[in-house]
């Protein structure tokens, strides 16, 4: 197998230095692409052009890569479907009356409601990450919490307990690389191997610990200080998240009812060991 040394870290290297410097994940992915056909078409401009667009046409070919990506853009559809029907918008209601007719600090509850709402949703990070933004970025703004601050409680809480709570794809996964690696019984390993899992454990504790002390350091800090002003973004700031998804509004003439969030949410969570068990779990399990 032929070796390309330094040259293969070329490709991820800069498809990260552009995600973080022009927010363009795709074009940035892309490019990544791009150059890693480049490098193993030794630099031919035409080959490497030609290779690239054969291997995005090749990932169709793939059934599992296929069923990802029709899975995130069904994933998409739920969230835009808990808008339009007013799932979202009764959500809020509620949680503002309930928040209301409680005394103490109605910033450090919602909070806390926004952690527990990562935690539940442990299919997959992403997933969970996107519903916890959409859910909960209103009531943040409302209450003057920084967006960045939604955007670590619902990373921190949502990726550490995909891992904590495996019976998702990341679980499945990672049975695939133990039986690979000649494993017998990869579910028990697997499971076992969670009491060992120090850094998610201590990731969710970090985000308990500064939701409940508000104690919060560098560029968040700075952040919270700017949103405490009214100012939701910095000057400069470049939001990832499209305007179509964030700007969507309940459908005219639509009641707001909460069960129209909850009910889709809720069977995805549900279905997903479901379909883990139907497309292949009881496999690795045995």
């Amino acid at each position: 197998m032929e070796s390309y040394g330094f040259w293969s870290l070329i490709p991820p290297l800069v498809a990260i230095v552009l995600a973080i410097k022009t927010k363009q994940v795709y074009v940035s992915l892309l490019a990544g692409i791009w150059l890693g056909w480049m490098v193993l078409s030794s630099w031919n401009p035409l080959t490497g052009s030609l290779a690239t667009i054969q291997a995005l046409v090749d990932v169709f070919k793939d059934a599992g890569s296929t069923r990802t990506i029709m899975f995130s853009a069904l994933v998409g559809a739920i969230i835009v479907f808990i808008q339009r029907s007013g799932g979202v918008q009764a959500f809020i209601h509620y949680l503002e009356q309930k928040l209301s007719s409680k005394e103490g600090n109605r910033s450090r509850k919602v909070q806390r409601v926004a952690m527990l709402t990562g935690v539940i949703i442990f299919v997959e990070s992403s997933i969970s990450v996107l519903t916890v933004g959409t859910l909960f970025r209103p009531i943040f703004d409302r209450l003057r919490i920084s967006r960045e601050k939604l955007a670590y409680i619902a990373d921190s809480s949502s990726a550490p307990v995909c891992i904590l709570i495996p019976f998702n794809a990341w679980g499945a996964f990672i049975m695939g690389l133990l039986l690979v690696q000649g494993y017998d019984a990869p579910f028990g390993v697997l499971m076992k191997s969670i009491l060992f899992n120090f850094y998610p454990m201590l990731a969710l504790m970090l985000v308990f610990y500064i939701i409940m002390t508000n104690r919060d350091f560098g560029p968040m800090k700075k952040a919270e200080a700017r949103t405490a002003t009214g100012k939701l973004l910095w000057d400069d700031a470049t939001p990832m998240v499209s305007e179509e998804l964030t700007s969507v509004q309940t459908k005219t003439g639509v009641t707001p009812k909460m069960h129209n969030m909850i009910l889709p949410i809720a069977l995805m969570v549900l279905m997903m060991p479901v379909m883990l068990a139907y497309t292949g779990w009881a496999t690795t399990a045995d």
